[in-house]
């Protein structure tokens, strides 16, 4: 299993101020040149970035990609999967990504152009994220392979700004990021909001991809108000906690008004756990399931009368809800259950609620606002039913699978 540890060189590699300088090249056991993708993040991370490539690439795609991370173990390399040892797991078997995001990065920059050379790569194609932002600074320095840089969410002030542990580095990783961005012979990122504001901010030409996901969307069963009451379902993290305890109180309000059952439904490693203590004896039921796969997760959802989708409010947010776009839209659609928007106006996803029966708007941190909002949504009667054609709208508008595919395509062979 260890092919390409055992194909990686660890000579000598000479530095300047100008360029990175691989060794020289070994020769290929691949009759293809590859793309070497590079991510902070497993291939097999159940995180938005991760699940956005995987419906990207495909793993059939054998000698095509290889992907590299800080994140790989020896124990997982194989032939399409290397670990950077140059990073604090491989060099410590811990991972720290404060280390592998200042001083570890060059050393993981080096490891890079050594591996590409080892296995001839054509280019590198890495993502503007955790130690992805100062190895493609490093790497976008040298000019004989050429350099794609992809960015889900601004790794300064979507992530870095919003972190105590990286608050101090946000200088540093915007200094960086603008480095990448400007060197990268090619840009893509998630959001028309995010292009424009790369443009106005660093000059930078991007195109926008998504996840790549086919419909049409299976019908969902009728909702069965009686078993169920008012079952609100949320998948994954929601950025910040604060949040919660508003959606939870919103909906007892809700179902007290309606004299139904009060439910929330928290689907993977979230705070479900925490938001159950939290809210004991106030008349809504808190239940967690767990990570899930996605099929399952969606079997779930499915049994919800709404889906949480949101956005934190604050000041310091604004850049991650104006640019990001979430991920788990896209495992939403597939459940075809209506969607309880809680943001401010001004975020990527505000026009979905121009999808008036499926996309209901709550936009303040006001629980009876949210109340009222879940009220309304439970006298339509429409909202009952399956919602499979309004998401079919949603996958064409965004996860189109050959629209997005041929736009990552257009850049990569650039």
């Amino acid at each position: 299993m260890g092919e390409i540890a055992t194909h990686v060189t660890v000579g000598p590699v000479r530095d300047d101020a100008q360029r990175i300088v691989p060794d020289e090249p070994l020769q290929s056991n691949s009759l293809e040149r590859p793309l070497l993708l590079w991510t902070d993040f497993a291939p097999d991370h159940g995180g938005g970035g991760a699940v956005i490539l995987r419906s990207l690439v495909s793993r059939d795609e054998g000698p095509k990609i290889l992907w590299a991370s800080p994140a790989v173990t020896r124990a997982n390399v194989s032939s399409d999967v290397a670990p950077m040892t140059a990073g604090s797991l491989g060099r410590t078997g811990r991972r720290s990504l404060v280390l592998d995001s200042t001083i570890l990065a060059p050393g993981m920059a080096r490891e890079t152009l050594r591996l590409a050379a080892a296995r001839r790569a054509r280019a590198v194609w890495i993502v503007l994220h955790g130690a992805g932002v100062p190895v493609a600074a490093a790497l976008v320095r040298q000019r004989d392979l050429p350099v794609h840089v992809t960015v889900h969410d601004d790794p300064a002030f979507a992530v870095a700004m919003r972190s105590r542990r990286y608050l101090a580095l946000t200088p540093w990783i915007e200094w960086c990021f603008a480095k990448a961005l400007r060197g990268a012979a090619s840009v893509d990122v998630i959001s028309e909001a995010m292009r424009a504001r790369y443009k106005a901010r660093y000059g930078v030409d991007a195109v926008v991809v998504h996840r790549a996901l086919r419909g049409p969307v299976k019908p969902s069963p009728a909702y069965d108000r009686a078993a169920h009451g008012l079952r609100v379902g949320i998948l994954g993290t929601v950025y910040s906690y604060g949040q919660l305890p508003i959606l939870a109180r919103a909906v007892a309000r809700a179902a007290r008004v309606l004299g139904v059952p009060a439910r929330l439904t928290l689907v993977g490693l979230g705070f479900a756990e925490r938001l159950r203590a939290d809210m004991h004896g106030s008349g809504v039921e808190v239940e967690g399931t767990g990570h899930l796969a996605e099929a399952d997760a969606v079997e779930v959802l499915k049994r919800c009368f709404a889906l949480y989708l949101n956005y934190p409010f604050a000041p310091r947010d604004a850049v991650l809800r104006e640019t990001s776009f979430p991920t788990k839209l896209s495992t939403y659609v597939l459940a075809a259950r209506p969607l309880l928007i809680h943001a401010p106006r001004d975020t990527t996803i505000a026009p979905l609620a121009s999808q008036a029966d499926y996309a209901h708007a709550w936009t303040t941190m006001n629980e009876s606002d949210g109340a009222d909002v879940l009220v309304r949504m439970w006298r339509n009667p429409v909202l009952g039913a399956s919602m499979h054609e309004a998401a079919d709208v949603v996958i064409a508008r965004y996860f189109d699978p050959e629209r997005n595919r041929r736009a990552l395509a257009s850049v990569l062979s650039r």
